[in-house]
């Protein structure tokens, strides 16, 4: 259930998320395809990640100023770690099966794909929650498969991987247009019902993640624009050797778009004015920052 929604999660869409969106609306000027006129023009010319944007770990962004100003490298914490991984085996999974190769071997990944990209720690403790999250993610894309299969029993094997697995994930962007990095990966866009999912691994829930699917959604409507109205915040998180997932499934208005372009704003100023803004009072012990934020 990372990408695939449940029945609840379905009926949420359907019934609340899509209605409102049609009586709601969003202000013309805050889609994505009008980059080139205020807001959504930015103002300065050094670009920065979707990551700087949306990232609210530090209180007063000073890990922003730390990593394009003074030049600092952060440390790769066990969650970042983690979350490397994961997001690593769904790019796996979903591109092999999406070719139609299903007959995928976690062993095989974990010691050729993985460890070719990811600088693994802890591999045990990487391992005891790649596993059940592997399990699952492939049983779905099985299951969505065979359940297309029964369905449509005349349809050619392209158009069933297309209709059971209808998404592109670590899908490539540029966000050049709002002034972002040249090279975006956006971790998943269902094409089908036009939903924009990003996935955070372990770590607490937080309420800025609603930021990164619409970052990605103004992304995608400023170099396709098709409007995107939908965003979901998937946390995975792992207890007991199993497998948490928690879905955000949210609208994307205005106050969220707003809300977006003042973090970016605000964070370009910080990089382009050199602009230290100082520790915070309290600073999250698991920042990336933590030991050269002095």
């Amino acid at each position: 259930m990372v990408f695939y929604l449940s029945a609840p999660e379905h009926k949420f869409l359907i019934n609340r998320i899509l209605p409102l969106a049609r009586e709601v609306g969003v202000t013309q000027e805050l889609r994505g395809w009008n980059w080139w006129k205020e807001p959504l023009k930015p103002y300065y010319s050094e670009p920065i990640s979707m990551f700087s944007v949306c990232g609210k770990f530090c209180p007063t962004s000073r890990d922003v100023y730390l990593m394009y100003v003074e030049k600092k490298s952060g440390k790769r914490t066990h969650e970042i770690t983690l979350g490397a991984a994961a997001h690593n085996l769904l790019e796996h999974v979903f591109g092999r099966t999406r070719g139609g190769d299903f007959s995928l071997s976690f062993e095989d990944w974990w010691k050729g794909e993985l460890e070719r990209r990811v600088q693994v720690e802890k591999p045990e403790v990487i391992r005891s929650c790649l596993e059940p999250l592997w399990d699952l993610t492939l049983s779905q894309v099985k299951a969505a498969y065979l359940e297309a299969k029964a369905a449509h029993p005349y349809a050619e094997e392209r158009d069933l991987l297309a209709t059971a697995i209808p998404f592109l994930v670590e899908h490539k962007l540029t966000g050049r247009l709002l002034g972002l990095s040249g090279t975006l990966s956006v971790d998943c866009y269902d094409y089908l019902r036009h939903i924009i999912f990003d996935v955070k691994v372990g770590g607490p829930q937080r309420d800025f993640y609603r930021l990164y699917p619409t970052g990605y959604a103004l992304v995608f409507e400023s170099l396709y624009e098709i409007p995107i109205d939908v965003g979901c915040s998937v946390h995975v998180s792992f207890r007991n050797g199993r497998v948490v997932i928690d879905k955000d499934l949210f609208f994307i208005n205005d106050d969220i778009r707003n809300w977006w372009i003042e973090e970016r704003d605000k964070k370009m100023a910080c990089v382009a004015q050199s602009k230290d803004p100082g520790r915070p009072k309290d600073c999250p012990p698991n920042c990336m920052f933590f030991e050269v934020c002095t």
